[in-house]
């Protein structure tokens, strides 16, 4: 005796119509006919009395219906159990936006997270804090690390980040060679006619090279764009030029020959958040995320 036949068997004794069972079982009649003959045999037991009331149960057609019932609600719940199961240990996709530097400022904090929630797996979205605030608006991820200034107030909000890393400052990276690198400071008036490797405006320090410059009268010569920060800095010495970068990248942006200078400007700071759509519901793993990002 299989599951199946016991199904069919307790679907005949329901219904005590060979057609509705047949048609709720989405079976043929002559196949339950052979179920039920054939798991009699097996049984060696008739379990329908043959009267002319249709399908009237034995006493062993009794026992085994009462006793058939839990059996198979028990295996259904089982099936159910096991799907649950399956449902907890997939993996759950959240998607996160995260700058270069971010992603080395907060890898210890990433990797706690993910070692404590092993069914997550985090898709991590690099780009400069613009973009990504452009890619939270539009639902391509669903977090992100990020500067201010809030650029979509009417569709994200940024919760300042009240840890060890709250922001970022920019400072002048220089080639030894170059005049300025014996400054204790320099600010965007003493960079006017310098060359620039410069990261592109889809990065805040990008845009602040434009338009503080263009504050203080003067049209930068930018003689590289690139947006990986390494490939800035090493770009220095060949192309005689100078770039903005934040001085908390130094650790892992080493080069020899360059001095890293700060740059004394109001907007020499960017403060960073933890960016969220304001129609977005919280759910518990990216609430465990967020509280994991703050123990930094």
């Amino acid at each position: 005796m299989n599951i199946q036949q016991l199904k069919y068997f307790i679907e005949i004794t329901q219904t005590r119509n060979l057609s509705s069972a047949a048609r709720n079982l989405f079976v043929t009649q002559p196949t339950l006919s052979l179920s039920i003959k054939k798991l009699e045999s097996e049984l060696n037991t008739s379990l329908f009395v043959h009267t002319d009331e249709p399908f009237q149960l034995t006493n062993s057609g009794a026992y085994l219906y009462e006793k058939g019932m839990d059996i198979v609600e028990q295996f259904d719940q089982l099936i159910a159990d096991m799907h649950q199961m399956n449902e907890r240990t997939e993996k759950k996709r959240i998607k996160i936006g995260l700058t270069t530097l971010f992603s080395v400022q907060f890898m210890k904090e990433i990797s706690t997270f993910l070692q404590t929630h092993p069914y997550i797996d985090l898709s991590i979205v690099q780009d400069g804090s613009p973009e990504l605030q452009s890619k939270l608006k539009n639902k391509e991820i669903d977090i992100g690390l990020i500067s201010f200034p809030n650029n979509h107030p009417e569709h994200i909000t940024i919760e300042p980040l009240e840890t060890t890393t709250k922001g970022y400052n920019v400072y002048v990276v220089i080639p030894e060679s170059n005049p300025l690198s014996q400054k204790d400071e320099l600010t965007f008036k003493d960079l006017k006619g310098q060359r620039f490797s410069s990261l592109s405006t889809k990065y805040m320090i990008g845009r602040l090279l434009l338009e503080r410059s263009r504050f203080f009268g003067y049209e930068p010569d930018i003689v590289l764009q690139n947006d990986d920060l390494q490939v800035l800095i090493h770009s220095l010495q060949k192309n005689d030029s100078i770039c903005l970068l934040p001085i908390e990248y130094q650790v892992v942006g080493k080069s020899d020959d360059v001095k890293w200078i700060p740059l004394k400007d109001k907007y020499a700071h960017f403060p960073i958040g933890i960016g969220l759509r304001k129609d977005f519901n919280l759910t518990p793993d990216i609430n465990d995320f967020i509280q994991a990002i703050k123990q930094n």
